[in-house]
């Protein structure tokens, strides 16, 4: 089989021959090459027509790995089915929780306003109501003052100390058989027709009282008839007796009437310890001291 050369020429052959003999003719064409052994050259590639722009393709189907090393099937891409869903997957739920999450702030506060509102009117209306309030004073009454010698109020002035021996006469219930007169209260010890003593007192500031109740046993001897207590001789004694002392009537402390001889005595005791005596008609008979 002859050998050619790169351009399909047998190698050895001359092919200036034809133009040697200065012949016409034409030089001998060599013999075609085999199909298989020359080259062809390529066509010419023709410009593809323009295709319209793909849609966006589906994201690709995610893989899970396998933990031996291999690689699973491919899942199918989860199509979104609720708004919700499909909300998440475009990424368009953020908007949403903003504005929800602005609202309630807005329905707060306007909640906060009206709950301070009502608190304040409410806080307005009780302060209203606590100003009309009279608030009781608990603590104890202060006593009222006692009077003193011969002040207004004093059993030794005679009105005080005749009101008081009527009611001592009406509530007592017995004969007078000791008397104390002061002038912030008289006490007077009292036998009863049952032979039992009892005690009473009329205070200037709080008025009658009765004490205790004795036992029976006790005669009605040496008693003070209520009928012979001169209602002025208490104011009298005491200021004849201030005068000869020489001090001013506050000083006088108690008076005690007795029944001597049938006749009523009076003893008038100051704060100094002075006594004097004085007669049923108030006239000072001695100082004892």
């Amino acid at each position: 089989m002859p050998e050619y050369d790169a351009f399909g020429r047998e190698i050895g052959e001359d092919t200036l021959a034809g133009w040697r003999t200065g012949s016409g003719a034409q030089p001998p064409q060599p013999a075609p090459a085999p199909e298989e052994a020359v080259p062809r050259p390529a066509a010419p590639q023709q410009p593809a027509p323009q295709q319209p722009a793909p849609r966006r393709a589906a994201p690709a189907a995610v893989t899970s790995g396998d933990p031996l090393g291999g690689a699973t099937a491919a899942r199918p891409p989860v199509v979104p089915q609720t708004r919700r869903e499909r909300r998440q997957a475009s990424g368009g739920l953020g908007a949403p929780r903003k504005r929800r999450r602005g609202i309630r702030l807005v329905v707060l506060l306007i909640v906060a306003w009206v709950t301070f509102n009502a608190i304040s009117g409410l806080a307005g209306k009780v302060d209203e109501v606590a100003r009309t309030i009279t608030i009781p004073n608990l603590s104890p009454p202060e006593a009222a003052k006692a009077p003193a010698g011969l002040e207004q109020g004093s059993l030794l002035r005679p009105a005080q100390f005749r009101k008081a021996i009527a009611e001592i006469r009406r509530r007592g219930g017995g004969k007078l058989q000791h008397l104390r007169v002061a002038p912030e209260r008289i006490d007077a010890t009292l036998i009863t027709g049952r032979g039992t003593l009892v005690n009473v007192q009329v205070s200037a500031t709080e008025g009658y009282r009765r004490f205790s109740e004795s036992g029976p046993g006790f005669s009605a001897s040496d008693t003070i008839p209520f009928g012979k207590l001169d209602a002025r001789i208490p104011q009298k004694v005491t200021r004849a007796a201030a005068e000869r002392l020489g001090g001013p009537v506050d000083q006088i402390n108690y008076l005690v009437p007795s029944v001597s001889d049938g006749k009523v005595v009076w003893g008038a005791y100051f704060k100094n310890g002075a006594i004097f005596l004085a007669d049923a008609r108030g006239r000072i008979t001695r100082r004892i001291s």
